[in-house]
């Protein structure tokens, strides 16, 4: 029977490290579509009422977007 990847002495050294770099990976990318969605609401806020329609918003749409915490899509 096959020892498992965890299991081998040379494997199992390679197998945290990739997890880590993996969820830490994952965590930046998380924090950087964070960063991302609060930078453009709060251009969106500064954008003129009479501007929104040549981004294609009603005034509602932008309140209701502007609103939205940063870490809602």
């Amino acid at each position: 029977m096959a020892a498992s990847t965890f299991e081998h002495p040379t494997l199992s050294d390679f197998a945290t490290p990739t997890l880590l770099t993996g969820a830490l990976l994952a965590a930046v990318h998380v924090l950087m579509v964070w960063e991302m969605r609060a930078r453009t609401r709060a251009a969106l806020k500064r954008v003129p009422l009479n501007r929104l329609p040549d981004v294609g918003l009603t005034t509602a749409e932008m309140i209701h977007e502007v609103a939205k915490p940063f870490w809602r899509a």
